[in-house]
């Protein structure tokens, strides 16, 4: 078999593909001429996949190492009966640890103060992967959430879709952080699902946290509404146009990144296996004749094998807060200073590629051992524990 793939979706290359023939192109490279007598492409989000790019290939299988599907144009590849499978949930702990780095540099920057933890409310609005996940680590470190998930409550008679809030409602919580998958068709749309109305409700000094797509986020309201309440603070990860990034949008942004919340060594790996797991199911329904239904596959997210992969050990002489163990062991302060020079000299794609890529090797908290001189009160313990930061006491270390 003959697969095509952007050489950005980490181990590949030493991946169980070794005996098929694999071509391994930048994703911004991959075009229609290079997949003529292709029988399989994998991508990731800054390749679209449509037409243009498929049609009159030997293309039938496609795979996506993202969660969204949004790069992809579903109709057409379903109407060719190209068989698809993307990696929903490989990122979500990756993600979610974004969000509590996010927390953490509002704390630093003085956006919410320390004590929020014990009264603040978080809206989650999309409680797929993610923000299910996201919800449960919260909850665990002490918060108190609400959730918002319209989708999940039309197809879902459950007890915990029956706790869910309307948007209107969680738009009010003093953080709200934004977990959906872009779509601009059907009843539960989410283009500029956050516009004018839902920005009005939020209290002042609240905090958006936004690490889903660009676009969910109405830009032009948000750079409004953000002008006006100075005290408003937006954390975004995702952009509308990127790379083409809006110079407005990162100026009225408290933190802007590089669509790297998903970004860390076990989820790109994680969804590295989802990929040829779905790949070997489409190779053995095309051996046998058999058809996955719709040319759909669903795949179980998978994890990265962390329990064979060594520790990071981190020693503080200083006392720290939880809050700050979060922001030192996922400095979002240094990636916000680099994108916002990067978009100072003016964004390419290139130039947004290099800022993702200096991100993969990323670890992700639960691989993270803190060894400390100093004992943390119990809220801290709560919150470094619920992100699966391992705290261990020391006498005397040496300050990483």
């Amino acid at each position: 078999m003959k697969i095509v793939a952007d050489s950005g979706i980490l181990g590949l290359g030493s991946s169980r593909l070794q005996g098929d023939e694999l071509i391994l192109l930048p994703g911004r490279e991959i075009t229609q001429d290079k997949l003529l007598d292709a029988d399989a492409l994998l991508v990731r989000s800054i390749t679209r996949v449509d037409k243009a790019l498929i049609h009159g290939t030997g293309v039938r299988f496609v795979g996506t190492a993202t969660s969204g599907r949004n790069h992809l144009d579903e109709q057409y590849l379903n109407s060719q009966g190209i068989s698809v499978v993307d990696s929903k949930g490989a990122n979500a702990s990756a993600v979610a640890d974004y969000v509590f780095a996010a927390l953490a540099y509002c704390v630093r920057e003085g956006a919410i103060d320390a004590a929020f933890q014990r009264r603040a409310r978080i809206g989650i609005v999309g409680v797929g992967c993610v923000g299910g996940l996201l919800n449960k680590r919260l909850r665990d470190a002490g918060f108190s959430t609400l959730c918002c998930d319209p989708l999940r409550v039309s197809l879902e008679n459950t007890d915990e879709t029956k706790s869910f809030v309307r948007l209107e409602e969680a738009m009010q919580c003093e953080v709200v952080c934004v977990h959906v998958p872009y779509s601009e068709q059907g009843e539960h749309a989410t283009r500029h699902l956050i516009g004018e109305r839902e920005l009005a409700l939020m209290p002042p000094g609240a905090v958006l946290i936004n690490a889903c797509r660009g676009g969910v986020v109405e830009e032009a309201a948000l750079a409004a509404f953000a002008n006006e309440d100075k005290e408003f603070s937006y954390c975004s990860d995702v952009w509308q146009d990127e790379p083409a990034v809006a110079s407005e949008i990162i100026s009225v942004a408290r933190l802007a990144t590089p669509h790297i919340a998903g970004y860390s060594s076990q989820a790109k790996t994680a969804a590295t296996n989802m990929l040829i797991t779905g790949l070997e199911q489409y190779r053995s329904h095309a051996t046998t004749g058999a058809k996955a239904e719709k040319n759909r596959y669903v795949l179980e997210p998978q994890s990265a094998d962390t329990a064979s992969q060594p520790r990071l050990d981190y020693g503080f002489d200083t006392a720290l807060t939880g809050w700050q163990i979060i922001e030192k062991l996922f400095p979002l302060r240094a990636i916000d200073s680099a994108f916002r020079n990067a978009a100072v000299e003016g964004l390419t794609p290139h130039s947004f590629d290099s800022l993702r890529r200096a991100l993969l090797q990323r670890q992700e908290f639960n691989s993270c051992t803190v060894h400390l001189t100093h004992d943390v009160d119990d809220s801290d313990g709560r919150l470094l524990a619920a992100v699966g930061i391992e705290v261990l006491r020391s006498d005397s270390c040496r300050e990483l």
